[in-house]
C-alpha cells in the first residue's frame, strides 16, 4: 500500500454500531439524521442525480436502492422526478429492521417507494429486473469477497445499469473523522462509525479490481468531492 494510502482496516467481529442488533431506537433515528444530512449537505444526493440522466428512456424508470437506511436517497430522487415528469418506481432494501423501520416511516405517503427488507447477499430478484441499481456508503461496510458478490449481484440485476457511491480511503479521511469524533460528534454511534467508516472504505484501484472480478465491464470510476467516488456503468 502507497505511503499516501492507508492499510484497509476491516475486522467481521466488530462490524459498525450501527449494522448491531439491539441500537437504542433515539439514537438509532438520530445516527440516521446524521447521514440524511451528510448526504444532504456532501454530496450524497448529487452523485446519484448526476448519473441518472443518463438512464432516462422516456419510458417508467424502476430503481432497486441496496442499503437505503433512511430512504432518504430514494425520497430525493422521487423529488428530483416529479419535477421532471419522469415515472419512478423505487424499491428500497435493507437488512437491519430497526433501520427499516424509520424508512417505512419516511416513505408513508410516498407512493413510487416500496420498502422491503433483504439480505444483500442474499438478493431473491432475476436477471436484468431492474432499469438502475443503486448502492449508496453500503460496500464499505463488507468484507472484500462480499463486497466483489454484491458487486456481481448488482451487475446481474441491473437491466440498464449501477450507480454505486461510496468513501474514498485516504489519510486525510481518517484524520479528519477521528479529530470530529473527539470533538464535536456526540452521538455515540456516528462517534464509532464515522473514523470506522473511512478505514473500511476502498480506493479507486480496489474498486476497479473488484468490478472487474464481479465481470462488470462498461464502467468509469470518479472522484466526488468530500472523498467521496462513483462506479457507474451500463450493460
Amino acid at each position: 500500500m502507497s505511503l499516501l494510502v492507508p492499510p484497509r482496516r476491516f475486522d467481521p467481529l466488530v462490524p459498525e454500531i450501527m449494522d448491531r442488533p439491539g441500537n437504542e431506537p433515539k439514537l438509532l433515528r438520530a445516527d440516521l439524521g446524521v447521514l440524511e444530512d451528510i448526504n444532504r449537505f456532501l454530496g450524497g444526493y448529487r452523485i446519484p442525480l448526476l448519473y441518472l440522466p443518463g438512464f432516462l428512456t422516456g419510458k417508467p424508470l424502476t430503481i432497486l436502492d441496496l442499503a437505503t437506511g433512511a430512504a432518504d436517497v430514494p425520497r430525493a430522487i422521487v423529488n428530483w422526478t416529479r419535477t421532471r415528469q419522469v415515472n419512478v418506481e423505487i424499491t428500497a432494501v435493507d437488512g437491519n429492521p430497526e433501520i427499516l423501520r424509520v424508512a417505512r416511516e419516511n416513505t408513508a405517503g410516498w407512493p413510487e417507494i416500496r420498502v422491503e427488507q433483504q439480505d444483500l447477499l442474499a438478493l431473491p430478484y432475476p436477471a436484468a429486473s431492474f432499469d438502475v441499481v443503486l448502492c449508496s456508503l453500503a460496500l464499505h461496510h463488507f468484507s472484500e469477497s462480499d463486497a466483489v458478490a454484491i458487486l456481481r449481484r448488482i451487475h446481474d440485476i441491473a437491466r440498464g445499469g449501477w450507480i454505486i457511491n461510496d468513501l474514498r480511503r485516504n489519510w486525510i479521511a481518517i484524520g479528519l473523522s477521528k479529530l470530529m469524533a473527539r470533538t464535536i460528534i456526540t452521538n455515540p454511534i456516528v462517534r464509532f462509525d464515522a473514523p470506522a467508516s473511512c478505514e473500511r472504505a476502498f480506493t479507486i484501484a480496489e474498486w476497479r479490481a473488484m468490478a472487474t472480478r464481479a465481470g462488470m465491464s462498461h464502467f468509469t470510476i470518479r472522484r466526488h468531492r468530500f472523498f467521496r467516488m462513483a462506479l457507474v456503468g451500463h450493460q
